[in-house]
């Protein structure tokens, strides 16, 4: 009986004995990318390319028709006189950039006996080496008695070297003997017969050893939009792929799931005919659809910038597809919001899937299929898939089938098995669907299906909490420019919908900048773990969207306004308001702040109002000592918070100074990624070496600190606002060294073992304590724009306008401010960055305190304008529980979307005030495409029933 390695040396050479009419070709230069071979193939011709470098789009008379990559580099020709061209970038999958080399083109015929045999024989020894003595025993046993039907001849040097570059695991050795090989003649040999032997002998060990439950395959190609490549290559990248699966789906039968709308629209745009194509197979079910216009990442976008991933995907499946996606495909995203379940639901998806949670470094996740469950209740049928060898990028190799399968929990369920090379895209091969049809007839191993669409699951275990995953916390802070210019992209459309719906005057090209900060919330660009290149794409974009949303707003508050000289200020906000603004000419109790001058203003909710005095107490400053009528804020000439007194609640706030700490951070390949469990063994305190008063009062006073670390600079402005319980940190940095995590610690004397954080359309209790290992875990989680500690009568918000990680320890709180790794972006937070956090110490709850109030204003300024004057608001709602996330145009063009939603557990009925009477109004989906429940209405306002943390949208027309 043959050996492994015996086995393995046989059917090698009948691989390469299925190649043979081998020709060489050259290829022909089209242009500096591009290089062409003409072929009149009448004999069933199949082409390789060896000894490549870079990646192609490869055409057939000048149709897009299969890919060059890492793994994929034979095709078959289609019949006749063609022209193959190669279209070559200068990059390898994973974004290594090369010198383009094309390599040389080879065309064969294939003997498909011998191939089909190769492929079995390979698929039983590999289950052989995988499986105990007495099965192991059997399967040589077979192996052996098929070889000795097709005993070996000969074979030429053609034939190995073509399967050794065919066949990666080609046995080196063979190719070091072809040097000697005298062999030229094609030996033909008993191949059909061998493999009609060897499938008779599976069936009788089928028949004792049995199969083992279902598995259900969806090909694959998980594409980035941008990583360690920019979003130009991936769009040649998807080209490439796409090509090659339709070639594949012309003569197999299976069906493959891609999400990402937006690679959809590249390929219309890019090759209109392939697209054509795409819509053939989607409409017969082969091609399954995902949701969200990148994969994006779940954590650090507000809600409303989920909530339009979900409804331009839909919407332009809709329109292109005729049906929407079912499934919200995120295999590689880095945690999942506890609200994303009622999201989904509203954009009416069906079915939730990730990997990303076998990725955990503490806790196993323990289910394969279960319902998850969100913060209102909603159920998502969900399925964490890829538990074992191959995770997402699957090859239907054996040990990947077996460690996938001994790892799935429900085996009375179908097993979710995605194959097809990915991250640096390419997707399924011939070999994977060759294999899955072999595995199919192997003993002890699932059943295989390739078609038939998504499972109907039936999960039998909840998950009730977000899906946070333990490894890459790291991500919720690098490069903070990302962050930041995000947070403005978000809070600048919001606004430009806002005021230009009610101007009357919506730009439509507001869809188009959604669709650029879509695109950048990818889950490798938002979290700050692509290349530098494609920083410097983003960063002109994001600040294009931040430019264009703001000039658009100036227009919309201009035309409300009116022609006049009167001073007016505008709010954005579902709340009437006290605030700071800052205008461009002195008034009565401003303050000089450099070339402008600070006023305090009321603004009434969604509205505006010209200026009147307000009366207030001057904050006043001493040396190190801040005060205002709430507060009494003292330093030290360090930059340490040595007290915060609350006057009105006669307590101490602060149980020790604060310190801003570098950390030692070298996580290994996850640099940018990662924050290491132990990362404050090895610290590094700063102290400011100096420290100025920057501003005076009466209405802003603010003492600013130096720093200096190595080569790095902080400067800090501690700031204390009149009226205001909120102290601010408006801090710069520039932070050229490196493998560094910088963090801000503020020890609060509160006797408190939960938080509640900030998350997409609502909130997330979260235990301070490390009582058990799911709460070690998270020494580092995300939250948005604040989080708040708290006693029953008394707590400490922090709030921000660009910070996402934050670690609380009981009442410790330290704030994640810049993470500066080497790879895969050296200069990571180099450059200079601004941004704001505060701290607002607060009497009462949470909710009590209106934090979530506090967070919106830090990051919505009340913008000034010239006009009539007078007073008016637009929109007003109660009760405070309600917020407005967006105000637009409805996708119809017949309405107007509303889109609230209640930050509180709690029910009742919710009231908006408008600024005229709807004809209709009720409550919708995020799609807008049903009618969930009437609204009441009266003149122009309207009523409705709200539920626990309940997203709401509301039509009126």
């Amino acid at each position: 009986m043959r050996n492994d390695a015996e086995v393995l040396s046989r059917i090698s050479y009948i691989l390469a004995n299925s190649f043979y009419d081998i020709k060489y070709f050259k290829w022909s230069k089209e242009n500096e990318n591009e290089f062409y071979v003409d072929i009149n193939n009448n004999n069933g011709y199949f082409m390789i390319v060896i000894n490549y470098e870079g990646s192609a789009l490869v055409k057939v008379n000048s149709q897009p028709y299969y890919a060059l990559d890492g793994y994929h580099n034979t095709f078959p020709l289609p019949e006749g006189k063609i022209r193959v061209n190669a279209l070559f970038s200068p990059y390898k999958a994973f974004g290594q950039k090369v010198e383009i080399n094309p390599g040389t083109p080879v065309i064969f015929r294939r003997n498909e006996d011998a191939y089909k045999l190769w492929a079995y024989l390979n698929a039983t020894l590999q289950l052989a080496k995988n499986s105990q003595d007495y099965l192991r025993e059997k399967l040589l046993k077979v192996l052996t008695e098929t070889l000795s039907l097709v005993p070996f001849v000969s074979v030429s040097r053609d034939q190995l070297l073509l399967a050794s570059k065919y066949w990666n695991d080609f046995p080196s050795h063979l190719l070091e003997f072809s040097q000697e090989m005298k062999y030229e003649k094609f030996h033909e040999g008993n191949y059909k017969e061998a493999l009609t032997y060897l499938k008779e002998k599976l069936g009788e060990l089928r028949e004792t050893f049995g199969k083992a439950g279902e598995l259900i395959g969806f090909a694959h190609a998980h594409m980035d939009t941008a990583w360690l490549w920019n979003f130009d290559e991936t769009r040649r990248k998807v080209a490439r792929t796409f090509s090659t699966v339709l070639n594949l789906m012309s003569k197999y039968d299976f069906q493959y799931i891609q999400s990402m709308a937006l690679y959809y629209e590249w390929i219309k745009e890019d090759y209109p005919e392939l697209f054509n194509k795409i819509k053939e197979k989607v409409k017969e079910g082969k091609w399954i659809l995902g949701a969200g216009w990148v994969e994006f990442d779940a954590n650090l976008p507000s809600g409303e910038s989920i909530a339009r991933q979900l409804l331009y995907s839909q919407e332009f499946y809709l329109s292109n597809f005729g049906k929407i996606a079912e499934i919200l495909w995120l295999p590689d995203t880095f945690g999942f919001s506890a609200q994303l379940p009622q999201i989904m639901k509203l954009s009416g998806i069906k079915y939730f899937a990730t990997h990303k949670v076998f990725w955990n470094d503490t806790n196993k996740f323990p289910y394969s299929v279960f319902n998850w469950i969100g913060i209102d209740g909603t159920s998502i049928p969900s399925i964490a898939f890829g538990n074992g060898k191959g995770g997402y990028n699957s090859e239907f190799t054996i040990d990947s089938v077996m460690s996938q399968w001994n790892n799935w929990k429900d085996k009375d369920q179908p097993m979710l098995y995605s194959y097809g090379y990915g991250d640096g895209g390419g997707g399924p091969t011939e070999d994977m669907l060759n294999f899955a049809e072999v595995i199919n007839e192997l003993p002890s191993l699932p059943k295989v299906k390739l078609t038939g669409g998504i499972p109907e699951y039936k999960p039998e275990n909840s998950w009730s909490d977000e899906l946070y995953v333990e490894t890459h916390r790291g991500v919720y802070t690098s490069h903070s420019k990302m962050k930041y210019l995000h947070r403005r992209a978000e809070c600048t459309l919001r606004d430009a919908e806002i005021w230009s719906t009610i101007a009357g005057r919506y730009d439509k090209e507001i869809v188009n900048l959604w669709k650029i900060l879509l695109k950048d919330e990818f889950h490798d660009v938002l979290p700050g773990s692509a290349i530098n290149e494609v920083y410097k794409i983003v960063y002109p974009e994001l600040e294009g969207i931040i430019s264009k949303a703001n000039k658009i707003i100036d227009e919309s508050i201009k035309a409300i306004a009116g022609e006049g000289d009167r001073l007016m200020f505008f709010n954005s906000l579902s709340w009437d308001r006290e605030d700071v603004a800052v205008v461009n000419e002195e008034l009565p109790n401003s303050q000089k702040v450099d070339e402008s001058y600070l006023v305090i203003v009321k603004v009434p909710s969604v509205g505006y109002s010209e200026y009147k005095e307000v009366k207030y107490s001057p904050v006043k400053v001493d040396g190190l000592l801040m005060e205002n009528d709430y507060l009494k804020v003292k330093l030290d000439e360090n930059g340490s918070i040595l007290s915060i007194f609350d006057k009105e609640e006669n307590r101490e706030i602060i149980k020790s100074p604060s310190k801003l700490i570098f950390y030692e951070n070298i996580p290994g390949w996850a640099d940018a990624w990662d924050i290491e469990k132990s990362y404050k063994d090895t610290y590094f305190e700063v102290k400011a070496y100096k420290y100025e008063i920057k501003e005076r009062g009466p209405i802003r006073a603010c003492i600013r600190f130096y720093y200096k670390f190595r080569n790095s600079e902080i400067t800090q402005d501690v700031c204390l606002n009149a009226n205001s319980r909120r102290i601010d940190f408006k801090t710069r940095t520039k932070i050229p060294d490196r493998e560094l995590l910088l963090k801000a610690w503020y020890y609060f004397d509160l006797n408190s073992t939960e938080a509640v954080y900030e998350i997409p359309f609502g909130v997330i209790k979260r235990k301070t304590t490390t009582s058990n290992s799911w709460e070690l875990a998270k020494f580092e989680v995300p939250f948005i724009k604040w989080m708040d500690i708290y006693e029953d009568d008394y707590g400490v918000a922090v709030l921000n306008d660009g910070k996402y990680g934050i670690a609380v320890e009981r009442s410790n709180v330290g704030i994640s401010l810049a993470k500066t790794p080497i790879y895969p972006d050296y200069e990571t937070d180099s450059e200079e960055n601004v941004f704001t956090y505060s701290i607002y110490p607060h009497k009462g709850n949470w909710i009590s305190a209106e934090v979530y109030k506090r967070a919106y204003e830090l990051n919505y300024p009340i913008r000034a304008t010239k006009g009539k004057g007078g007073e008016k608001s637009f929109v007003s709602v109660n009760p405070r529980n309600i917020i407005l996330e967006a105000l637009k145009p409805s996708e119809d063009g017949n309405g107007i979307i509303l889109r609230l939603y209640n930050v509180e557990n709690n029910r009742g009925i919710g009231e908006i005030k408008l600024w005229k009477s709807p004809n209709t109004a009720y409550k919708t989906n995020i799609l807008e495409n049903e009618k969930l429940e009437d609204v009441n209405r009266n003149k122009d306002e309207i009523s409705f029933n709200y539920r626990n943390y309940e997203i709401i949208s509301i039509k009126i027309e």
